[in-house]
């Protein structure tokens, strides 16, 4: 990450650090593990965001970091020596967008509880047990440049802006799917309205493959909508509900970049066809073109 040139010109948006006022606690099944998992996050004053698996030996941490991104399919996985974490993208868009820069999250098991297959949940925890401030501001950064990766049928573009906005669009090749698209600038309030309560979804027809490679084992109708020839398994939250979850998702790794250092981020994102392998291979990428800028 570089400093920023003094001819680069960027609203800059003061926000301090935060932790939470108290413990959350929660417990679900995992998506993919099919397993009860308690998670608690609590509030911490190193900055960033920690795993730590307490069903291991000495609790070993997990950084939220891209260098510790290990699998990016269908969920975004977290490693660092014996211990991973998966599906951690729902909660880490949570915490980023809320402004929750300082946690330890603590859980017995390898996965993060899907809950409803949404963000809300951890929302509506993480507001009722408030935001402690804490000493120093939260640092800011940009792109110095055009950053654009392509690969499979998808593409990741980060241009520099003056506020976090995200362009996202999706294209199935299905009846009751379809292209959709949505486009936000992206703040604390607008997270909680637009995109949190969307929830994770599948085609019929991918479900028996994802259960033959060992995935979804904990998924229901409770906590995904599934796309049959028929239609929706339960009617949309919202308009647009899978290109709004794919933002989600988008937004849960983006929060990689800045789970070191609590920072906040000003570009403008445009996502096609993405999903987390997409998101990582851009992060890398801005990383590799030293491309980060720090205001």
């Amino acid at each position: 990450m570089t400093q920023a040139p003094n001819h680069f010109s960027l609203v800059r948006i003061m926000s301090g650090f935060h932790t939470l006022a108290r413990p959350v606690e929660i417990t679900g099944i995992g998506l993919h593990c099919g397993r009860q998992v308690s998670l608690r996050i609590v509030p911490d004053e190193r900055v960033g965001w920690r795993f730590a698996r307490l069903d291991l030996p000495q609790s070993l941490e997990v950084v939220a970091s891209v260098e510790n991104v290990t699998a990016t399919r269908h969920a975004t996985v977290l490693a660092h020596g014996q211990a991973s974490v998966s599906t951690t993208e729902h909660l880490l868009a949570a915490l980023w967008a809320l402004d929750v820069t300082h946690a330890r999250i603590e859980l017995d098991g390898p996965e993060v509880p899907i809950l409803d297959g949404s963000a809300l949940p951890w929302v509506e925890a993480i507001k009722e047990a408030g935001l402690q401030p804490l000493e120093g501001p939260r640092p800011l950064f940009g792109l110095n440049k055009i950053v654009w990766w392509e690969g499979g049928g998808a593409s990741v573009v980060g241009v520099p802006h003056d506020e976090l906005r995200l362009s996202v669009a999706v294209d199935f090749d299905h009846p009751h799917a379809g292209a959709q698209s949505v486009d936000f600038s992206i703040d604390g309030a607008t997270f909680e309205r637009e995109i949190a309560p969307a929830r994770t979804f599948t085609l019929e027809n991918w479900l028996e493959p994802l259960r033959g490679a060992g995935l979804i084992r904990g998924g229901s109708l409770d906590n995904a909508v599934v796309v049959s020839e028929n239609g929706l398994s339960s009617p949309p939250r919202l308009e647009n509900e899978m290109a709004r979850h794919k933002a989600l998702d988008c937004i849960g790794d983006l929060a990689l970049l800045f789970g070191a250092n609590g920072g906040a981020l000003r570009a403008h994102l445009i996502a096609l066809r993405a999903g987390h392998g997409s998101h990582r291979a851009w992060m890398e990428s801005c990383q590799r073109q030293n491309a980060l800028l720090r205001f």
